[in-house]
């Protein structure tokens, strides 16, 4: 019988299940959504128990398709940053809050106070802010005093589903550890000396272990619900970022690689964390203590695409069967296409510069190299003689753009000369073309562009169960193959394009609070 492992993915808005055999190939998959509860002030927060129907669910699906005694390991990665509340016997206190959660911005001050922001940046590798699973656990302490009092423990949503599926809580990796503002990322251990300051009590935070370690099997109780075996192994896995970049090959110091989604980031693997004097950028662990991915994010990359695609490609979504309804964009309708390919050949004929036209990708404010809240998006150049595909064109180029300002710091001292590039982004030939020439250097796109993060689960299971040597050996065998593409436009007009789009951020920087004068 074949071997098989199962890779759970959690993201924000659903969750994956696939099924790999052991090089890597894509066998089985099913996929579910669930929602996120918006609330004031920032709130958003996700229900344990839908991560964990959505896990039984697709899990049940897979296995119509897969012998559950072919499984050989489970793994797990999922969103990063979160607050999920459990006692003792690892139930949930209510809902988790998330990444996107900000309640606890309010605070931020307060944390100012506490501790020297260029101080916790030296220590922990990341900025002090309420994205911040460490903001959080104060926001908890000063708003839901009763909730952290009854915490036996503060989980990250993978760990909390491995202790589902295996009964072993109280775990977590250093990948998810390191972006809780709490760990000490030289020395790769919880930060006594901000916790103290912060008054977080040790105890309730979990014990930190590589990603590739065993949490026991599967549980009689999940085999009843999910349809495995019972004793299946269960491994830990990481967190979306830590295993995106295993996913993507990116696994010796050196290696780079760009994630182009609904967000997107420009990530370095290196051996010592990377403290950038102007805090552009932050440092979390990979998969073991001692590895590092350097990066910086951008807040909308695909989100600033589909944006401008719903709102000036009205007749391409018309003929692709888009509803209006909800905002979303259109599979194959009338034409058998979709609104992104109907107006991808006009795209591709548009030059360099979308004839004299700029678009600054900042919908909701920018984190990497920025960390503005308050700037805004513009058009800027433009004139009677530009088409909605100009602006289209200006969109794809400003996201490459702003991608290119992250990669800057990560390659002050060693360039990088080539990047994978990862995501749904990388669907669009246009903008293949356009990350290498704004980049300045090859991509590299892998067959399997949207299974990166899964196959980095899947690659930690299997180095866990012995299938494989280590994480260079499980890339061997994952490596299903890629395309290369490399700059095409001209490298002046590119430079001359990047140098004027970040003049004119820093031109009108401090104009963009007045804007809340017209809100």
């Amino acid at each position: 019988m074949s071997r098989y492992i199962m890779a759970h993915d959690l993201g924000t808005s659903g969750h994956k299940c696939s099924v790999f055999n052991l090089n890597g190939k894509a066998v089985a998959s099913a996929s579910m959504s669930y929602p996120t509860y918006y609330g004031e002030r920032g709130a958003a927060e996700q229900d344990p128990a839908d991560w964990w129907e959505a896990v039984v669910q697709t899990t049940r699906s897979v296995l119509e398709r897969v012998e559950p005694a072919s499984i050989a390991a489970i793994g797990f990665s999922a969103h990063m940053m979160g607050v999920c509340p459990v006692d003792h016997e690892g139930t949930p206190l209510g809902r988790a809050m998330i990444h996107a959660d900000t309640r606890s911005a309010e605070l931020e001050q307060e944390a100012f106070s506490l501790i020297d922001p260029v101080r916790f940046y030296e220590r922990t590798g990341n900025r002090l802010d309420s994205h911040y699973p460490l903001l959080k656990l104060l926001w908890l302490k000063r708003r839901r005093p009763d909730i952290y009092r009854r915490a036996a423990h503060f989980v990250q949503a993978k760990d909390y589903l491995v202790w589902k599926m295996s009964g072993m809580r109280g775990i977590t990796d250093f990948s998810d550890a390191s972006l809780t503002g709490m760990f000490h990322i030289g020395k790769c251990r919880w930060d006594d000396d901000i916790m103290a300051a912060f008054g977080i009590e040790s105890a309730k935070l979990p014990d930190i272990v590589p990603s590739a370690t065993p949490a026991g099997g599967v549980t009689a109780e999940a085999a009843a619900a999910t349809g495995l075996l019972p004793g299946t192994p269960v491994i830990l896995g990481g967190g979306d970022g830590s295993c995106a970049a295993l996913g993507a090959g990116a696994i010796a110091p050196g290696d780079a690689y760009v994630y182009l989604g609904t967000t997107a980031w420009v990530s370095r693997v290196v051996g010592a964390p990377a403290l950038d004097t102007s805090r552009r950028i932050f440092t979390m662990c990979g998969p073991t203590a001692g590895l590092y991915n350097a990066l910086g994010t951008m807040q909308t990359a695909g989100a600033a695409y589909q944006w401008a695609v719903r709102e000036l490609a009205s007749r391409e979504s018309l003929l692709a069967g888009q509803s209006g309804q909800t905002g979303q964009i259109g599979q194959a309708g009338q034409t058998g296409q979709s609104p992104y390919e109907l107006v991808e050949n006009e795209i591709g004929k548009l030059p360099w510069g979308a004839d004299g036209l700029l678009f600054h990708p900042y919908l909701m404010g920018e984190r990497s190299p920025l960390w503005d809240e308050e700037v805004r998006s513009l058009f800027f150049g433009l004139s009677l003689s530009h088409t909605r595909f100009h602006m289209l064109r200006a969109v794809l180029e400003g996201v490459a753009y702003a991608l290119r300002s992250i990669a800057e710091p990560l390659q002050e001292s060693i360039p990088i000369d080539r990047y994978t590039v990862i995501g749904g982004g990388m669907k669009s030939p246009a903008w293949r073309e356009i990350m290498a020439s704004a980049l300045d250097a090859p991509i590299r796109v892998p067959l399997q562009m949207e299974e990166a993060t899964s196959l980095g689960a899947a690659m930690s299971a299997g180095v866990a169960i012995g299938a494989y040597a280590d994480y260079a050996d499980a890339w061997r065998q994952f490596d299903g193959g890629s395309y290369e593409y490399k700059p095409q436009a001209d490298r002046d007009r590119v430079l001359a394009g990047y140098s004027l789009y970040r003049e004119l951020y820093d031109r009108l920087q401090e104009l963009y609070p007045q804007l809340q004068q017209l809100r």
